[in-house]
């Protein structure tokens, strides 16, 4: 448990066990601080951690002086703290995290996928699923403990498949709507200096303010950084392409030129394929309804239509009328409908004479 050497059943096992004994959890803690001394002892003498600032938490630790008790929840606590400075700090400063490969190494499942610490996976049958870290280390999944985590430096990953949705709220409180066919990377903790995810998919931020770390959603094509705001994402590495709306807050971003400051309802686009960026004023309502489950569109080619229906529901639509694909239409759809249904609106609002029991328009194949 203590080497994350176990899997994720018997990770709960032994937390199932601690909570309800208070002499079996001070045990473990003992254990625990036992494990993290040696290990920064180790790292000292290998000079890969600040000795100053574990000298000063360790001085911190003494001064207290707590009873018995206390005295090993004290210890744990603060060893923790050093041992993840130790981890982190080299993880932040030195090395440049390859996110495309993290990603990259996800297998495409069908359930909602949470790989915890790059290997152990937890896989979740809902069509959506709200996951929760607090500041205590432990993974809530619909308000059930999954697991407890040891080391706040380790990276997780969800992977939200074609045809599911799902909530992640961060250690800090930020809340992310994750729509199909996401990928997001993050740490199970911030660090004290700033707060950084990965996006690949679409994915609607809720960001908790905090002065003293900004918050920063980097992809493929361009990086987002914010202090205290709400905001959508797409990313695309079909299409090449990158979007990102602003609700309210304030963010920046790396444009062409340098850096590009949104105000709300502001839309950013960029196409990765001819280079070419964008900015203007718009109803974020359209880029934002996914999250209520529906989809919202103005004068929109009826490609880009089929196209996100595709990933929310997990299909492959084939037009048979291929002279209807540019043409412009504007509507809304209740995405909790079935495909079919919410086709026939579709076609409905593209064709006045449409008749859905003599359709020729489309063809559903499943993927």
């Amino acid at each position: 448990f203590i080497l994350e050497e176990c899997s994720i059943e018997e990770k709960r096992q032994v937390l199932r066990l601690a909570e309800p004994d208070e002499k079996y959890r001070r045990y473990l803690n003992e254990l625990q601080s036992v494990w993290a001394s040696v290990q920064i002892d180790r790292a000292m003498q290998k000079e890969k951690v600040d000795r100053k600032q574990v000298r000063h938490i360790m001085k911190k630790i003494r001064k207290k002086q707590p009873n018995r008790i206390q005295l090993s929840f004290s210890i744990a606590c603060g060893i923790a703290a050093a041992i993840c400075l130790f981890l982190f700090l080299p993880f932040t400063k030195k090395d440049k995290i390859d996110y495309e490969k993290i990603v990259s190494g996800i297998t495409n499942q069908k359930e909602i996928t949470l790989t915890v610490g790059g290997d152990e996976q937890i896989k979740l049958m809902d069509s959506s699923a709200v996951i929760s870290y607090t500041n205590k280390g432990q993974v809530l999944i619909n308000d059930t403990l999954a697991v407890q985590e040891e080391v706040a430096a380790e990276l997780n990953t969800i992977h939200v498949p074609y045809g599911k949705r799902s909530i992640l709220i961060l250690s800090d409180g930020s809340k992310i709507h994750l729509n199909s066919g996401t990928y997001l990377v993050y740490p199970s903790a911030f660090s004290s200096r700033q707060r950084e995810v990965y996006l690949e998919g679409e994915a609607y931020f809720e960001v908790m303010k905090d002065p003293n770390r900004k918050f920063i959603v980097k992809t493929v094509y361009k990086s987002v950084e914010v202090v205290g705001t709400q905001f959508n994402i797409w990313v695309d590495k079909t299409t090449n392409r990158f979007e990102t709306v602003l609700v309210s807050g304030k963010v920046n971003l790396d444009g062409n030129t340098g850096k590009i400051e949104l105000v709300p309802s502001q839309l950013y686009t960029y196409s990765n394929t001819t280079g070419e960026e964008n900015l203007q004023m718009v109803d974020v309502n359209y880029y934002t309804s996914w999250i209520n489950g529906v989809m919202r569109f103005n004068r929109e080619p009826l490609s880009k239509i089929l196209y996100k229906l595709e990933k929310v529901y997990n299909i492959k639509i084939k037009l048979l009328k291929s002279e209807y694909k540019n043409h412009l239409i504007s509507g809304s759809l209740d995405l909790r409908n079935s495909a079919d249904e919410t086709l026939d609106v579709v076609m409905h609002i593209l064709v006045s004479h449409y008749d859905p029991q003599r359709q020729t328009f489309y063809q559903i194949e499943k993927k």
